[in-house]
């Protein structure tokens, strides 16, 4: 094992000013796992499968990853804490595949919370103390090396022109990526048998239409190839990350304008944006008609907000 991760988990390091720092070289999480939701209670049989042996088949030392190490970039061997890691997020992957599309349907953010493998550091917790609107905004770095490593192998596919830039907040949006052939020969599944699983899902889909969730009726679904509904889900994809990105911007908005503001300008802010709502029709109801709008209104905020009236002095 290398000389660099047999050091101790301190190391003390000295700035100009000869202040002693304290440095860990290890994980905060040193055994990340991912444990199936309790209301996943509809998954498909060969999802659970795939969850079951990810967690029984060490994919990192597999023939598929062994057979692919030539081809990368890495000579040295993963190191425990990498191979924990990458073990980990296959299970969550195997969890939300799409059998059809092989899309994993989860953001790495949210895999990283699901199985333990995000950081939170004191300088974003100290942040969100001094700003109760501000939301703490976790490392996932180890999760995106771990990542890297999955691609290089080639178990996940994210193509660059896949990603899409998000200019409003100037940063990438959620990725878009699937998993491979690869992927299903390290857990031990033959081709065969993920193409017949692909075949068996696309036509329970095809027969329940507009309910299969894809949004396509039968007719549709039955003269689409797999190329093309996967483009169709990437671009839903998308919508889905906008329409997340532009509801966390409007909470985000709503907790700064409630928070710092006292109960009467709080009904102000409510009576505001019912008026903006209802416009000229407002003049058509009656008061009490109206307060119970502007009531509902301010409960919504203060909802939304987390909003906590301080106690009344004694």
């Amino acid at each position: 094992m290398p000389k660099a991760y047999k050091k101790q988990v301190t190391q003390m390091q000295t700035h100009n000013n000869n202040t002693p720092l304290q440095h860990c070289n290890r994980v905060k999480n040193a055994n990340p796992n991912y444990t199936v939701p309790s209301n996943h209670t509809t998954r498909l049989a060969f999802v659970r499968d795939l969850v079951e042996k990810s967690q029984k088949i060490n994919i990192v030392k597999s023939d598929a990853a062994v057979y692919m190490r030539p081809a990368t970039n890495r000579q040295k061997i993963y190191y425990p804490d990498r191979e924990k890691a990458m073990r980990a997020l296959a299970t969550v992957f195997c969890e939300h595949v799409n059998i059809v599309t092989h899309q994993v349907q989860i953001s790495l953010r949210n895999a990283a919370d699901a199985c333990g493998l995000s950081t939170i550091s004191q300088t974003e917790l100290n942040k969100a103390k001094l700003d109760k609107s501000y939301a703490p905004k976790p490392s996932i770095s180890r999760v995106s090396r771990a990542f890297k490593d999955m691609v290089d192998l080639g178990w996940i596919v994210a193509h660059k022109e896949w990603q899409v830039w998000d200019k409003h907040a100037g940063q990438w949006v959620d990725k878009y990526f699937e998993v491979t052939e690869l992927f299903f020969k390290a857990l031990g599944i033959t081709p065969e048998r993920v193409a017949r699983q692909r075949n068996a899902r696309l036509k329970y889909l095809r027969k329940e239409g507009v309910n299969s969730g894809l949004g396509l009726t039968a007719e549709q679904l039955g003269v689409m190839s797999v190329t093309e509904i996967k483009e169709r889900q990437r671009l839903a994809h998308y919508r889905k990350v906008f329409d997340r990105i532009k509801e966390k911007r409007a909470i985000t908005k709503v907790k700064r304008a409630i928070n710092p503001k006292t109960p009467e300008q709080q009904r102000h802010i409510a009576q505001q944006r019912v008026l903006s709502r209802l416009g000229a029709s407002a003049s058509l109801m009656s008061l009490e008609v109206f307060k119970g709008l502007v009531n509902q209104e301010l409960a919504q905020l203060r909802a939304i907000a987390q909003y906590e009236p301080s106690a009344p002095p004694h």
